[in-house]
């Protein structure tokens, strides 16, 4: 047995007081005996004390522990391990809770600081409101967008900005909001974007401000790059052979004084590679105008003469145009509509044209030992009409799925790269969008958004 183990201490000491209260009681009914009395009311006392000290010790440990843990005191020291026996044993279970909550709140700083450092670089503004209407949380890039200090309080905000509370209203929406702002003069168009966050019985709202121009000005720096390096990939892979034949053609052509040489001093052999550079140089810069010319179709696309067409007919004579190529490559291509009347208001030979050019695509990306299928489906949603060119081909790259409408890029060594961002913009001019869906090795999908 432990004689040191905390309930046999505890009911040791609880026995004693209780025997001594008994045996008090039993002289005083049975004896007159007045000093043995006295001397068992201090032996009660001394047990009673004893009995306190002891439990006192436990709990002003415990009270210790549970104040370290309450304010982040890991530094704190306890006094029961002397005692021995349950104590030290005690004493052990809070160095360890004590080591794993320092651990947990060591993550939760890193984790604190890592947001932070987020928030401080993202460039998004960022505000944090509870259901108090306390501003929780606010980023650098919101004060600066909005021109604000750090308020703490949504009302003061909403007296500092008032078309900014008439925006977001009483947080009773979703989704994304367009704001005109002008300040000192400037105008700048921002975008709000509202989301809520339910934890327990607290909402949280946030919401996110960016800046559309700069946004922007991004896309459209980073188009530009992309359009630049496949430029001037392309205008390099024409002019440096050009370059190359004709000081080939020159030192040829002069003596090594610089002199020109007179036909006569030519060997046969000499004339029939000048006549093959020349030929090589023509077809290079014939080349490099046809590039010129398809870069043209992007810039000067008419405008679309719009009128009410049926899909249906539309797909059949699609079908019918390219019955014979997909019959060539062992592919089906078949038509779906929602409804069988379902119209459309677009240029019918410009929307063709992209038609033409998507089923072009597919079956290409079809391998040649594969069974290819081809489907043009329609459906009238929400938003307008969608036209869907899906294939069961090879599929696109993730990280290409982003660079496939930049002018001049193609993932086929044929290809000229101007397909897709033409059909594109031609989308664009109908006030509608292009957009892929595409996952290796099972196929894609192009959709044709038209937007009423």
């Amino acid at each position: 047995m432990n004689f040191k183990s905390y309930p046999f201490q505890f009911g040791l000491r609880l026995m004693g007081i209780i025997l001594s209260i008994s045996l008090g009681v039993f002289l005083a009914q049975k004896f007159n005996l007045f000093f043995t009395l006295l001397v068992l009311g201090l032996l009660v006392l001394i047990q009673i004390w004893d009995f306190w000290r002891y439990q006192s010790s436990l709990i002003r440990e415990t009270k210790k522990f549970l104040e370290a843990a309450r304010f982040g005191d890991f530094s704190t020291r306890f006094e029961l391990a002397s005692k021995g026996g349950v104590f030290a044993d005690l004493e052990e279970e809070f160095m360890l809770l004590l080591g794993q909550l320092k651990k947990s709140r060591a993550s939760q700083d890193n984790q604190e600081a890592l947001l932070e450092e987020i928030l401080r670089n993202i460039n998004l503004g960022i505000l944090g409101i509870n259901g108090k209407r306390d501003i929780f949380l606010i980023n650098e890039k919101a004060q600066e967008i909005l021109d604000i200090p750090p308020f703490q309080k949504w009302e003061r905000l909403s007296e500092r900005i008032p078309e900014l509370k008439s925006l977001i209203g009483n947080f009773d929406f979703t989704g994304r909001k367009l704001w005109e702002r002008t300040i000192n003069g400037k105008k700048s168009e921002l975008y709000l974007d509202l989301q809520h966050i339910k934890l327990k019985d607290e909402t949280f709202h946030l919401i996110s401000i960016s800046n559309l121009k700069q946004e922007v000005e991004e896309k459209e720096m980073d188009a530009w790059h992309k359009l630049i390096r496949i430029l001037a990939h392309e205008v390099m892979n024409s002019v440096t052979p050009v370059v190359s034949l004709s000081e080939t053609v020159g030192t040829m052509l002069f003596n090594e004084e610089g002199e020109p040489k007179a036909i006569k001093d030519l060997e046969d052999q000499d004339l029939e590679d000048i006549r093959e550079a020349c030929k090589t140089i023509e077809r290079r810069s014939k080349g490099m105008l046809s590039f010129v010319e398809e870069y043209r179709k992007l810039t000067q696309l008419p405008a679309p003469a719009k009128e009410v067409i049926s899909i249906k007919s539309l797909f059949e004579e699609c079908i019918a145009l390219m019955q014979g190529s997909a019959q060539k490559k062992n592919c089906s291509i078949a038509y779906k509509l929602d409804q069988e009347k379902l119209g459309l208001n677009a240029d019918r030979k410009i929307i063709e044209q992209v038609l033409l050019n998507l089923i072009k695509n597919a079956l290409a990306a079809i391998p040649e030992n594969k069974a290819g299928e081809i489907e043009l489906s329609a459906k009238l949603d929400e938003a307008g009409v969608v036209i869907r060119v899906s294939d069961n081909g090879a599929g696109i790259e993730e990280d290409l799925l982003n660079e496939i409408f930049v002018p001049f890029f193609s993932t086929r060594k044929n290809g000229s790269g101007i397909g897709l961002s033409l059909s594109r913009n031609i989308m664009k001019m109908h006030g509608g969008d292009l957009k892929v869906q595409s996952q290796e090795g099972i196929g894609s999908s192009f959709l044709l958004e038209f937007k009423d």
